[in-house]
């Protein structure tokens, strides 16, 4: 290769992402540090990269979000099939064997059945909220500093670790005392040493 020779973006991040690709386990991913470093080798200040990472951050913290958000609503409106499912069929076996020539099974059938609809309706869009999404990176934040990251992310089926610290949390007082009383015992370690 000519040491002179330049490339266009699309280019570049070809190239660095097969170089990474070839060099890097999938397992490992790159450290923030490596980042930095590859960033500075391109001409990219610190602050561009931090503002880069913390995008891609949460991002992905949305999509795991609304992933888990619909998830769960999936979730609740099979577990809402089934037992309409069973209790109607429980309550047209016992129509059947009462009184076979009545059909006031067909009342509960039609009826919750228009329930099921609504929730299928509402349940099963793919429209997330602001407020649920906001609701949902909480909890997910909350679980990555408690350490079930891993569990996170196996239930979700999407990786959620990452500099996750860097994105900040809606404003606890007593989150915030806590790290101020970390910081100044770390600071009176370091004063101590």
């Amino acid at each position: 290769m000519k040491k002179d020779q330049s490339y266009a973006d699309d280019e570049v991040r070809a190239i660095i992402e097969r170089a990474l690709n070839e060099s890097v386990p999938s397992t490992i991913g790159v450290s923030h540090d490596d980042l930095l470093a590859i960033g500075a080798g391109v001409g990219l200040s610190t602050a561009q990269i931090e503002r880069a990472a913390q995008g891609v951050t949460e991002a992905r913290l949305t999509a795991t979000a609304k992933q888990r958000v619909l998830s769960r609503r999936r979730r609740g409106f099979a577990a809402h099939a089934f037992v309409y499912a069973a209790v109607n069929a429980l309550l047209f076996l016992v129509n059947f064997l009462t009184t076979p020539g009545e059909w006031w099974v067909l009342f509960p059938v039609f009826f919750w059945g228009l329930g099921l609809l609504l929730h299928a309706g509402f349940g099963l869009r793919s429209q997330v909220s602001e407020r649920r999404l906001s609701r949902e990176k909480k909890r997910l934040l909350q679980a990555a500093s408690s350490g079930v990251a891993q569990l996170v992310e196996r239930r979700a089926g999407v990786r959620v670790a990452g500099p996750v610290d860097q994105i900040e949390a809606p404003s606890d007082d007593s989150a915030q005392d806590a790290q101020d009383a970390q910081d100044a015992e770390d600071a009176r370690r370091a004063r101590g040493q």
